[in-house]
């Protein structure tokens, strides 16, 4: 464990404080925390922590350990301190509420046999609670079967692919109609954000969709098509939208920020939120690593900006040099680091992840991931 050189030796707890803010001002490596909070016996649990509690420094055996004295807390009357404080988190929870909730992210075989809408009652283009609409295959649902409507979002692609391979694959429309599009003519997302603009011009692998949920319904007769009764929802049912099963995500809202034992090849960024310029403290990327891959929630990583390759113009291709050394007309620049970044939920090839801190740099798609105490 490596203390700030200015941290102090007592803090007290503010209301809007987080987990990692705190060991922030004590930490050099704010994802270390668990460790000392977990060694220490007077903190059993370090997400019961409030507003007021005073968290002190100590030494033990030469290792740092951190203690809470939250004897002020406990002279508070039980039904104050219940009504108005509670637990700081790990992480501020509304910058992740959403994603925690909303969105569910299919793969791409599974995106192909996904029910869909074929029409809304009456031809209307738009049909919300109370209305009926029509799916074709749920050929398995029963009667009362309660059902998910949902949008495509964003297409994820696996941008860990040389663009030059023969593994790049053309895309086809969201509609189903078999037919092709063009890179530059997919449909955007006002969610999701480019940073750069081979994005658009490389056909990637489709590793997954992500659907937001619209509303929900109700099987009212089976059949091809089926008949669904919309019973609630955020966002009108379209034709082309599609059917998915209940399951809401059942999430902890305490995170343990750890490091995996062994960092997956070609883990990288593949989707930013916010400015197409990056994305900044606390908020939201996709990377291409997920359950499949041992991704769990905490997992927490550097994120680095990889470095280019440019002409050294000594090494000009008709001059001496080149023919001494031709290896060296060419450099890689060294990668930058460019933040930490925290998994907070994971599908099969895909997990959402919070940027926690940066480097002066912003996290960027095509920013290669790696062990959470590497900044060099």
């Amino acid at each position: 464990m490596e203390l700030r050189e200015d941290h102090p030796r007592e803090y007290v707890v503010q209301e809007g404080d987080t987990l990692w803010d705190i060991a922030g001002r004590f930490l050099t490596r704010p994802w270390q925390w668990p460790a000392i909070w977990d060694a220490n016996p007077q903190v059993e649990n370090p997400h019961l922590i409030y507003p007021g509690d005073v968290i002190s420094l100590s030494f033990v055996d030469g290792e740092p350990r951190l203690s809470v004295d939250d004897s002020v807390r406990r002279l508070s009357p039980e039904v104050r301190r219940e009504r108005i404080d509670g637990p700081i988190s790990t992480i501020p929870l509304d910058a992740i509420e959403t994603f925690l909730k909303a969105p569910r992210v299919v793969s791409a075989e599974e995106f192909e046999q996904l029910p869909y809408i074929i029409a809304n009652n009456e031809q209307r283009v738009m049909a919300g609670p109370g209305d009926r609409t029509y799916a074709r295959g749920l050929e398995d649902a029963s009667v009362g079967d309660e059902v998910v409507l949902a949008r495509v979002n964003y297409m994820f692609e696996d941008r860990s692919v040389n663009p030059n391979s023969d593994v790049r694959i053309k895309k086809k429309l969201i509609q189903r109609d078999g037919s092709q599009v063009p890179a530059d003519l997919r449909p955007a997302s006002a969610l999701w954000k480019s940073t750069i603009g081979q994005i658009d011009r490389y056909n990637y692998p489709v590793i997954g969709y992500e659907l937001w949920e619209t509303g929900r319904g109700r099987v009212a007769k089976t059949g091809d098509p089926a008949i669904i009764e919309i019973t609630s929802g955020r966002r009108e049912t379209m034709e082309n939208d599609f059917v998915l099963p209940v399951r809401d995500h059942v999430y902890d809202a305490t995170f343990h920020p750890r490091a995996m034992d062994e960092i997956p090849a070609d883990g990288r960024v593949i989707a930013i939120t916010g400015s197409s310029y990056g994305a900044g403290h606390y908020q939201v990327v996709a990377i291409n690593l997920g359950s499949g891959d041992g991704i769990e929630a905490g997992h927490t990583f550097s994120a680095f900006r990889p470095g280019e390759t440019i002409r050294d113009e000594r090494y000009s291709l008709m001059s001496r040099a080149a023919f001494r050394e031709p290896e060296k007309r060419f450099v890689d620049l060294p990668d930058e680091f460019a933040g930490r970044i925290m998994v907070f939920r994971t599908f099969e090839d895909i997990s959402y992840a919070l940027v926690l801190e940066g480097s002066g740099n912003t996290i960027q798609v095509d920013d290669v991931l790696a062990h959470p105490d590497r900044n060099l």
